[in-house]
């Protein structure tokens, strides 16, 4: 009888692991479902990484499947998809303007950020940002991708939000509130956080934080939305207008491309 290969069965198990999770996985906790040693998993995952099977979160460091697994069972998500693609382009993006981005989704309840490149930048200290739910009508990327929505599902959202129990949610019974901020970002080209908004788990407490925030567009659909954010004493507004923004729409062409190539529309 063969002897089985003990390499392939190992990374079976890794990749197993990941199918019954149907998420992300840090070392430690394939470590515990596996039962292998922290150096095989962290060789199986280099080795699953190089092959395009598995990739690594910028945001939390913690690995997911990719596309290209889509034959193991329904957990390979889409979001995982998009951000897998999305990523060498936010970190690109971040190297060259130092000031971190998220790119964040409508997850059918609420804006989700499932990648960030706050771990990368030296100006941010991460505290769990992956899997963060910014409040729709007070951050950047909530209000871009309402004003970018279609008429339809713009009004099935702000239904949603005005039923919700959460105080801010329901700033969306102020209906000429809420269609006057949406004309606003639409004529401005992007969304901004508001200015009493707290944005996220790792707000300086030294600096004022800024937003803006900028839709993917897919066939005049909003797939997904991308942020850049920055601390205001450091960046003067026409640096801002003249130099970031014209990159973070750059950046938003690039991903609606990779959506476009990929089908993930």
């Amino acid at each position: 009888m063969p002897k089985k290969i003990r390499s392939i069965s190992r990374a079976i198990r890794v990749i197993e692991a990941f199918n019954q999770h149907g998420g992300a996985l840090s070392l430690n906790q394939l470590h515990c479902m596996t039962q292998l040693d922290r150096a095989t998993i962290l060789r199986i995952l280099v080795t699953l990484m190089e092959e395009g099977w598995v990739y690594r979160g910028l945001g939390d460091q913690r690995y997911r499947l990719t596309y290209q697994i889509h034959e193991l069972g329904g957990h390979v998500q889409p979001q995982n998809e998009l951000a897998y693609l999305t990523s060498p382009i936010l970190d690109a993006f971040q190297k060259e303007v130092i000031w971190p981005s998220d790119l964040a989704i409508y997850n059918g309840k609420s804006m989700e950020i499932i990648e960030t490149t706050r771990r990368q930048s030296p100006l941010f200290i991460n505290k769990g940002f992956m899997g963060y739910r910014p409040n729709m009508l007070q951050s950047a990327v909530g209000r871009a991708y309402l004003a970018w929505s279609h008429p339809a599902d713009q009004a099935a959202i702000l239904k949603r939000l005005r039923q919700s129990e959460s105080p801010e949610d329901r700033l969306a019974i102020d209906e000429s509130w809420v269609q006057r901020i949406l004309q606003e970002t639409r004529e401005r080209g992007y969304g901004v956080r508001d200015e009493r908004y707290q944005g996220g788990p790792d707000d300086s407490k030294t600096y004022q934080v800024r937003a803006a925030a900028v839709p993917v567009m897919v066939m005049e659909e909003v797939q997904a939305c991308i942020s850049l954010i920055w601390f205001e004493a450091l960046v003067a507004p026409e640096h801002l207008e003249k130099e970031l923004l014209p990159k973070l729409r750059a950046v938003a062409d690039q991903v609606a491309d990779e959506i476009l190539q990929h089908e993930l529309y």
